[in-house]
């Protein structure tokens, strides 16, 4: 029976539970990564989201083979803060709280002002994924590709140590007796990172991840010092040059509200109906009044001028999309060889009309699942490098 790897792919909108045998992907469980409002921010239920991922696992027992590997990815900055006893002080503020920037650093410094009780008592920080290592095995370790890109130094004083592709312990949870045992390992914990170590992407080529956010990517071979905001730290410690920016989420978030009041047809349906629509002009994901409206739909509207069908609305957030994308590998001012299109967002025949028309080199159309695949193939790595030391 051929070994099973586990991947525990968490993005914005949504978590997979993965697992791969002989080059066969299954995805075993997928639930909700649940936000939450309250009074005083915007979180992440990590309660609930960790449930889904033991609902997941807990399917494991029936799987035939033997489990070889489990390893979580997850969306970069988010992160919970661990008191001198290893309990959770608080649910991780989520960074669609626009009261403070998007990164790690800033969020922390905002923590520390706007709930000084919670910094005092933190010891130390996890990123999303490795609070669900930590969950699942004990070891508060920090993963390097989440670290990396957090903008906080790598020494700083709440990071946990750092771990690059390796084994940091064993799953050792309640719920989870049929995996105990099974080795956790902190590899491609950044899910961007994860997706462009399952891409396949040559030394001339770009990478373009599409999911709730977006990603462009390419091999950094000059040895420069990049930008921080330029670069994508990678698995054993290796760099890709980036440009990053919103991606399906304000699309995510209308079909959540066209699902909830019965006004959703169907992606396919839907793709079609936005494929035939005369509406002209587009909408940039990255647009200020999007990034976390009480009603997207309604700001939608209030940025075209007037009441939209969902047909409509799709069109325009598509081909927004398909401009940002060309916007973004413009940027790296070079030509390149192949554009290598991966994730949950590029599966609609019309998204890849869309940007196979505004793309200037060959589109090659990659796994949806990239993000998990990249997962696994790190997982690999690092067991064949033990087996062999």
């Amino acid at each position: 029976m051929q070994n099973i790897h586990v991947a525990i792919d968490l993005g914005a909108t949504s978590g997979r539970v993965i697992t791969e045998q002989g080059g066969v992907f299954e995805e075993i469980h997928r639930f909700l990564t649940p936000m939450v409002k309250r009074a005083d921010g915007i979180y992440w239920d990590f309660t609930e989201l960790f449930a889904g991922i033991i609902a997941g696992l807990q399917k494991l027992s029936a799987v035939a083979g033997n489990i070889a590997s489990i390893s979580c990815d997850s969306w970069a900055q988010d992160f919970g803060m661990l008191d001198e006893n290893g309990t959770l002080i608080a649910d991780p503020v989520s960074y669609r709280d626009t009261n403070s920037a998007i990164f790690s650093r800033d969020r922390l410094e905002y923590i520390e002002k706007r709930f000084p009780e919670r910094f005092v008592r933190a010891k130390q920080i996890l990123h999303i994924a490795d609070l669900v290592h930590y969950k699942l095995c004990g070891a508060a370790r920090s993963n390097y590709t989440l670290a990396a890109i957090s903008r906080l130094p790598l020494e700083h004083k709440l990071l946990s140590p750092l771990a690059d592709c390796e084994i940091i312990g064993n799953v050792n949870h309640p719920e989870l007796p049929h995996l105990a045992g099974i080795p956790v390992i902190s590899g491609a914990g950044h899910d961007t990172a994860a997706a462009y170590s399952g891409g396949e992407v040559g030394a001339a080529d770009a990478l373009v991840s599409l999911g709730t956010w977006l990603m462009v990517a390419s091999p950094e071979t000059s040895g420069t010092d990049l930008p921080q905001d330029k670069t994508l730290p990678l698995p054993y410690r290796q760099i890709a040059s980036t440009a990053g920016g919103m991606g399906m989420w304000p699309f995510q978030q209308c079909v959540k509200l066209w699902k909830s009041s019965g006004r959703f047809p169907g992606y396919a349906d839907l793709d079609k109906a936005a494929a035939a629509s005369d509406i002209e002009g587009m909408i940039l994901p990255d647009t200020p009044e999007l990034f976390s409206p009480e009603n997207m739909e309604q700001a939608i509207f209030k940025l075209y001028g007037r009441e939209l069908s969902p047909a409509e609305v799709t069109a325009l957030l598509l081909r927004g999309t398909a401009q940002s994308i060309a916007d973004k590998l413009a940027s790296f001012g070079k030509k390149f060889a192949h554009v290598i299109l991966v994730g949950g967002g590029s599966g609609g025949k019309f998204m890849r009309e869309l940007i196979a028309a505004k793309v200037d080199a060959p589109l090659v159309f990659g796994n949806t699942e990239a993000s998990a695949a990249g997962n696994i193939i790190i997982q690999k790595k690092v067991l064949a490098h033990l087996s062999r030391s």
